[in-house]
C-alpha cells in the first residue's frame, strides 16, 4: 500500500479519475524504487514506523530459525551438490530475510525530498510507458534511461546476458 495518497498522484500528474487503477499500480512500483534505492521501508508516520521497528526482533529470530532448519537438514541429504544447494539457498533467504529487518529498522518517516522523488519517477513511469520511443516520421528510435532495466536491476540475481 502506498504511503502517497493516490489523490496526490493524480493531481500531480494532471491525470483523469478514471485512471486510478493504473496510477495506483505505477504509484506502488515509484515507491518501491525509491524504497529499494534507499534500501530504507518508507512509512507514513513516525508510529508506523514505530510499529514496525518493534516487530524486527521476532522477524529476525524467525529468520534464523528456519536457516537453523534448513542448515539442520543437510545431513539427511546423501549427495554433496544437494546439500551445497540447500546450504546455498538459506543462507540466501537468510540474507534477504536480514535485509528486509534492516530495511524496517533503518526505515524513514515520509517527507516532502522523498515524496518529490516518488512523483517524479511516477510521472516518468506515467509518461513513458513504452521502453522504447520512436521519432514522429523518423526511423530513429531510443531507449528510455529508466526503461524496464532501470526498474528490474534492484531484483537482478545473476549478470548473464
Amino acid at each position: 500500500m502506498p504511503v502517497i495518497s493516490l489523490e496526490v498522484a493524480i493531481e500531480y500528474l494532471r491525470a483523469e479519475d478514471d485512471d486510478r487503477d493504473s496510477i495506483q499500480g505505477l504509484l506502488e512500483a515509484a515507491e518501491g524504487v525509491a524504497r529499494r534505492f534507499m534500501g530504507r521501508t518508507i512509512y507514513s508516520t513516525q508510529e508506523a514506523l514505530n510499529s514496525a521497528r518493534v516487530l524486527v526482533p521476532g522477524l529476525r529470530a524467525q529468520a534464523h530459525a528456519a536457516h537453523a532448519t534448513a542448515v539442520g537438514s543437510t545431513p539427511l541429504i546423501n549427495d554433496f551438490e544437494g546439500r551445497d544447494l540447500v546450504l546455498s539457498d538459506a543462507q540466501y533467504v537468510l540474507r534477504e530475510a536480514m535485509a528486509l529487518a534492516d530495511a524496517m529498522v533503518r526505515g524513514v518517516v515520509l517527507d516532502k525530498t522523498i515524496e518529490a522523488a516518488c512523483l517524479l519517477i511516477l510521472g516518468h513511469l506515467y509518461t513513458n510507458r513504452e521502453d522504447v520511443v520512436a521519432g514522429s516520421g523518423t526511423v530513429s528510435a531510443m531507449e528510455l534511461p529508466m526503461g524496464s532495466k532501470y526498474l528490474l536491476a534492484p531484483y537482478r540475481v545473476q549478470m548473464g546476458v
